[in-house]
């Protein structure tokens, strides 16, 4: 049997594909990349609830369209669809990453001792 996240991605693809051909200036290829890419990272996270899954899966087709451009312009991919999927594969677990680090970093410690005295000492 197959799982829910199993169907929501194939429901959200055909709804991509569809949507792509009402809006004509919306990037097929690139949404599509991104919903494959989406989909990969959405069926890899197996220890999130349904509803996390299917958040993190419109958030990465989201990176994935927003960032296949500037993919294409910085990188040798040459066509949009690979570059929304690289986006939607790439960007959400390194700003995943980033924002884990950045609560686990100590910026107090980067202040100098002398700048942290108040005035009068």
């Amino acid at each position: 049997m197959a799982e829910p996240t199993t169907s929501t991605v194939i429901a959200t693809a055909a709804a991509g594909v569809g949507l792509s051909a009402l809006m004509p200036t919306m990037d097929g290829n690139a949404l599509f990349g991104a919903i494959i890419g989406a989909a990969l990272i959405a069926n890899a996270q197996r220890d999130l609830k349904a509803w996390q899954r299917c958040t993190g899966l419109l958030v990465s087709v989201g990176a994935g369209y927003v960032s296949a451009a500037e993919i294409v312009a910085q990188t040798p991919i040459t066509q949009t669809g690979p570059g929304g999927f690289v986006g939607a594969v790439v960007v959400v677990p390194l700003a995943l990453k980033a924002l884990e680090l950045i609560e686990k970093a100590d910026f107090a410690a980067l202040v100098p001792a002398w700048f942290k005295r108040g005035k009068g000492e």
